[in-house]
């Protein structure tokens, strides 16, 4: 097979779209191993924002760290087929399989595909906590990205991956409903603010909240109410009916794809918020007395702790180079598809409208649109059995707010046993991915240097290729009862 220069272009057009939401292979969802520990501090917020209060540090600043997921079923790499040491050679290109000559292979079976991605750069961040005064503050910057598809048929997920030229599903007839899928790449700087609201012998009740503003860099959606179609041959296409709706907002000039476009890096803007509230159960009676200065409080020991939090809660909304297109009801048969010749993205959407409505601009029907971020119910329990040995259970609920206009969050649920020292932490997550795939990981913190992963499977070679997972992050802590300059005698903790 040939590529025409058209091909080309829209091969280029679908990296972009694979930089957003499938970078299949590279994975690490809730990352626990970098919030979940007594010793995770400012990052602890991304889970509840009201966890800071119980924290062993008075003061932590996060100096860098990067998060990685993305989880699909519809294609993978067989594990005798890649080594995550092969990605370290200069020379390594990815195999390629079947008459197709494609860098994956397609999963049998008719059942419905899915994907969803969550990347993030932890930037410089920080927080304080007094606890004389039930207080603390944080200060969050962070750069994400996320995106997530579902209900897609297999039909379409096989034309998208082989092309028109998948003769298997030449000449029948395909009904598809309620196909969705939507990416958001944007930075997040947040303000967060907790509070002791309840502090009564072994009970010890925290509230937080984190505000965040919102710079949207790229974002998509796409929500097909429904297609009928026939694929004839490899390059026929009878569209039957069509009803969708999307939205685009690239950071390049959909007339001749420079890089950035004429508006920039940032084309939206958005708020969103998270709260949390935060039961601690503590194994001695609370002090009532406190000491003058935050850093000479001490850590208190609990028998459990538990917390609920909602996440995300927001939308980002694109008003520069942002189009919104409509097809309502509509139909096209489309002979030699294979022989377009696009160059730009406005090319591709006036032929698509020219086609479909006999105008080149007839199916854009706005210049902004919002997408919802992926927002979250949570719940968290930590139990410690004795000295340095915890148990932790957490479970993530999507709550599409924003219906399919909005990354819809894959739920999940986490069951780990860790060891913790303020020097030293190992845990094993063992998670249930859509409460189903299960997956066993393992992460390790030094001090304030932590690396781990949700799916040990792609290091170990256990399985074919679809996620893998790795996360780490460095910070700069400093614990309760450890003061930069002593004016006395400080009730130091021994842990």
């Amino acid at each position: 097979m040939k590529w025409t220069r058209g091909m080309k272009f829209l091969f280029k057009i679908t990296l972009i779209f694979i930089c957003l939401i499938e970078t299949i292979g590279l994975s690490a969802q809730e990352t626990p191993g970098l919030s979940v520990g007594n010793y995770a501090g400012i990052h602890a917020q991304q889970l509840n924002p009201s966890s800071a209060l119980y924290s062993p540090y008075w003061l932590d600043f996060n100096v860098l760290g990067i998060e990685v997921f993305g989880q699909n079923n519809a294609f993978y790499i067989p594990r005798s087929d890649f080594n995550p040491t092969d990605l370290l050679r200069k020379d390594y290109v990815f195999p390629t399989y079947g008459k197709y000559d494609r860098s994956f292979l397609a999963k049998d079976g008719t059942f419905m595909r899915n994907f969803y991605t969550q990347n993030r750069a932890l930037l410089p961040s920080g927080m304080f906590i007094d606890v004389t005064r039930g207080y603390s503050l944080g200060l969050i910057l962070q750069s994400r990205e996320a995106a997530s598809g579902d209900r897609i048929p297999y039909d379409i997920a096989n034309f998208g991956y082989y092309g028109l030229e998948y003769e298997a599903q030449h000449n029948i007839e395909y009904n598809d409903f309620n196909i969705y899928t939507a990416g958001l790449v944007w930075t997040e700087l947040g303000l967060n603010i907790g509070r002791t609201i309840k502090r009564e012998r072994f009970d010890l009740w925290t509230a937080g909240i984190t505000i965040k503003y919102l710079w949207g860099h790229a974002g998509y959606y796409a929500d097909i109410d429904n297609v009928r179609y026939v694929v004839l041959n490899d390059s026929t296409m009878d569209i039957r009916n069509l009803n969708a709706k999307a939205g685009i907002a690239l950071p390049v000039d959909y007339t001749n794809n420079d890089f950035p476009g004429p508006y920039g890096y940032t084309l939206g803007h958005g708020f969103s918020f998270d709260l949390g509230v935060t039961f601690i159960k503590t194994e001695r009676e609370l002090r009532r007395l406190f000491p003058g200065r935050p850093c000479e409080a001490r850590f208190e020991p609990y028998v459990f702790r538990l917390g609920l939090s909602l996440l995300d809660i927001g939308s980002i909304h694109f008003s520069e180079n942002a189009q919104k297109h409509l097809f309502d009801g509509v139909s096209h048969f489309w002979e030699h598809a294979r022989e377009f010749s696009y160059s730009t993205i406005n090319e591709v959407g006036f032929d698509i409208s020219n086609r479909f409505y006999g105008s080149p601009n007839a199916s854009l029907i706005d210049s902004s649109f919002s997408v919802g971020l992926p927002t979250a119910f949570s719940i968290q329990l930590d139990y410690h059995f004795n000295k340095n040995y915890y148990l932790h259970a957490m479970a993530f609920q999507a709550l599409p707010i924003m219906g399919d206009q909005a990354v819809k969050r894959a739920n999940v649920i986490y069951v780990m046993p860790r060891y913790e020292t303020p020097a030293f932490e190992l845990g094993i997550p063992l998670s249930f991915y859509r409460y189903q795939t299960p997956r066993l990981g393992f992460w390790f913190r030094l001090y304030s240097f932590t690396l781990g992963t949700d799916n040990l499977g792609m290091f170990l070679r256990t399985g074919d290729l679809d996620n893998a997972d790795i996360y780490l992050s460095l910070r700069i802590p400093l614990r309760k009862g450890k003061c930069l300059k002593s004016r006395g005698e400080l009730p130091c903790e021994n842990f």
